[in-house]
Formats: structure tokens, sequence, C-alpha cells
């Protein structure tokens, strides 16, 4: 109660503020922003990250980053940026090794991409599905760094989940932790 209350709050000061259309504040509609941008009613989930291999310096390991898509969500999840916070190592992606699947894990079915990397930096990588992943989903990315940083300890990067719609802001998730082992 107390949650819908707040997101209810949020939308009418934003509809004040910003001139924003609001389609409905059922928590099963859409919010339009504007210009074709539009926002989660509920957002996603980031839900678990793992590394398959914790070694230093591995060049086998994939860090999967798994997000739930809300039944409540509003609108669909189009693209996900994962981003590395400042560390003594930057990671650097293998772009063309970036894989989404359906469910928990990366056994499930394979998701198609529309694109991977856009304008990437070290320690930066965009995921684009060729399908938005719907409400009441669950979907698993799995990227792929050139190798694990050469220095053991916890790695955090920020998870950033962008609607459907035309230039529509992202979502920050929160920070997924990848631990590397110091031996």
């Amino acid at each position: 109660m107390t949650r819908k209350l707040f997101a209810s709050s949020l939308i009418a000061i934003a509809t004040i503020v910003a001139g924003v259309n609001v389609i409905a504040l059922n928590p099963t509609e859409a919010v339009e922003l504007g210009n074709g941008q539009r926002a989660f009613v509920r957002g996603p989930r980031l839900i678990s990250s793992a590394a398959t291999f914790s070694n230093r310096n591995s060049s086998a390991a994939t860090y999967k980053f798994t997000i739930e898509v809300p039944k409540n969500a509003g609108e669909a999840l189009k693209a996900v940026q994962i981003t590395q916070k400042k560390n003594t190592d930057t990671v650097v992606f293998k772009n063309n090794k970036s894989r989404a699947f359906e469910g928990k894990n990366i056994a499930g079915v394979s998701i198609p991409l529309a694109s991977i990397g856009g304008e990437s930096q070290p320690g930066e990588t965009t995921v684009v599905f060729d399908t938005p992943v719907e409400p009441g989903n669950t979907v698993t990315i799995a990227v792929k760094p050139k190798r694990n940083p050469s220095t053991g300890g916890v790695y955090l990067f920020g998870i950033t989940a962008y609607p459907t719609g035309e230039n529509s802001p992202g979502l920050y998730l929160g920070s997924g932790r990848i631990h590397i082992d110091q031996d």
C-alpha cells in the first residue's frame, strides 16, 4: 500500500513539475513522459550477479547479471547498460560474446540481441534486445571480459535498465558484485 501511494505521488509530482502525460495510474499500464519517451511503472530488479570463473587474469570467465521484470512493470525491458565502478583494474568486455537467456541461468532459451556495445568505453557495455523482455519475465545477461582483473577483490558493476520508447530514460537498478579471488 505504501509503495503504491509513493509511486502514485511520484507520478503526480512529475506530472506537475515536468508536464508529464500519465497514460494511467493503474500499475499495469505505462507512463508516457512525452516525445515518445516511456517509463517503468514498477522497475525491474537486479536479482543476482556472478562470475563463472573468479581466478585473477582468467580469460574463461563470463559475468552473469539476472534481472526480473515484474508483471506490473508497465513497459517491456528494451536494453541494459552495465558500467563498472572505479576500481584498481578496468574490465574490457568482448562485446561480440555477449548473450542473453530467458530465466535465471545461462542454460535457458537464448534471447536474440539487436546490438551490443553501443559507444562502450572500457568497463562498460550495453545490450539491446531484439524483442524487448515483456513484464513477468526474467532475463540473464552474460557478458564476457577479455580477462578477469589482475587484482583480486570485489568489483561493482552498475546496472541500468531501459524501457521501450524513443530515448526513454534508464532506471538504475543497483550494483552487481563480481568477486575475484586474491590467489
